[in-house]
């Protein structure tokens, strides 16, 4: 009998795309927080990081471009884009969790 741990929260090797990137320096300057980290905790997206909290989980690839934000949305609502820019129309979100993060941290 074996015991086979699963592959799911630890970080992992930031792989992200260019564009994965611009998006998080978008979220960075939206937020002006300078202590939020890029962050790959799946194989499925890459995340913005404050402390443990994911501040939004996006993947922005030719298949697949969308944007969540974890802490206020429950099921992991997928908001679609088109561009890295659309994720300026999130401002409202971005800031909420922002401010529940904030709240409940430490």
């Amino acid at each position: 009998m074996t015991i086979q741990f699963s592959n799911y929260g630890q970080e992992r090797e930031r792989i992200a795309t260019e564009s994965e990137i611009e998006i998080f320096d978008l979220i960075r300057s939206m937020t002006n927080r300078d202590d939020l980290e890029l962050v790959r905790k799946s194989d499925n997206y890459v995340s913005a990081v404050l402390g443990d909290w994911d501040l939004a989980r996006f993947k922005y690839t030719p298949r697949a471009k969308w944007i969540v934000f974890p802490v206020l949305e429950a099921g992991a609502q997928k908001h679609r884009i088109e561009s890295p820019s659309d994720v300026s129309s999130f401002a409202d979100l971005l800031a909420d969790s922002l401010a529940h993060i904030v709240k409940y941290s430490n």
